[in-house]
């Protein structure tokens, strides 16, 4: 865990960095530890309609926990920004390797004859990623806000759970008022409970 860094550009530069220097063999062994631990969770089995994001080289990679959740029947969404927008919008997905492209900074996004919007009130359960998150599930991005303002139009009941590697997870991020704190961080290490700011007993030791 990182300490003694506290500006959001510092947390966001020092985390990023980091998690970039991760091996491809890391990246692929913690990344399914991760996964692992989201599928045993209550609210991934309890949850009907999903969106996950679509993982970037150095992020917790989402490609099988996605291909996986398909496979059992749950509704999936991925997200997409319409016309140009600065604005995220859920995307019904019906076959990864058939139906995404790469868009904007190699961002896989549905082909757009395969976009199917719906809306962000029918989620019950958000995964997304992150660049940094602290143990109140304050959560650092790449800076843009995309999710932030995309979480302010979800139902209120819907469930925020993060994915990060442990080495992201720091001290304490500063907040600023249109932040938006994520429910549960899965780690390849444990699961916090940002909620009651309880932290699980670590999964596995190192």
């Amino acid at each position: 865990m990182i300490k003694n860094i506290s500006s959001k550009e510092e947390i966001r530069r020092v985390i990023y960095k980091k998690r970039c220097s991760l091996s491809s063999k890391e990246i692929e062994r913690k990344s399914s530890k991760i996964t692992e631990i989201l599928r045993d969770t209550l609210e991934f089995r309890n949850s009907k309609d999903i969106m996950f994001y679509v993982a970037t080289r150095s992020e917790v990679q989402t490609e099988e926990i996605i291909k996986k959740s398909l496979l059992i029947g749950k509704n999936v969404s991925v997200p997409i920004m319409l016309n140009g927008s600065n604005n995220l919008s859920p995307s019904v997905l019906i076959n990864f390797d058939k139906e995404l492209k790469k868009r904007k900074k190699g961002i896989l996004e549905p082909e757009e004859k395969y976009v199917r919007v719906i809306s962000p009130e029918k989620l019950d359960l958000i995964i997304l990623p992150g660049i940094a998150f602290d143990y109140k599930g304050n959560r650092i991005g790449r800076g843009m806000g995309y999710y932030d303002r995309f979480l302010k139009k979800i139902n209120y009941s819907a469930k925020i759970i993060a994915l990060s590697f442990e080495m992201q997870i720091v001290d304490k991020i500063p907040v600023d008022a249109n932040d938006i704190s994520v429910h549960k961080i899965i780690t390849e290490k444990r699961v916090i409970k940002t909620a009651n700011n309880i932290v699980n007993k670590k999964i596995e030791k190192k």
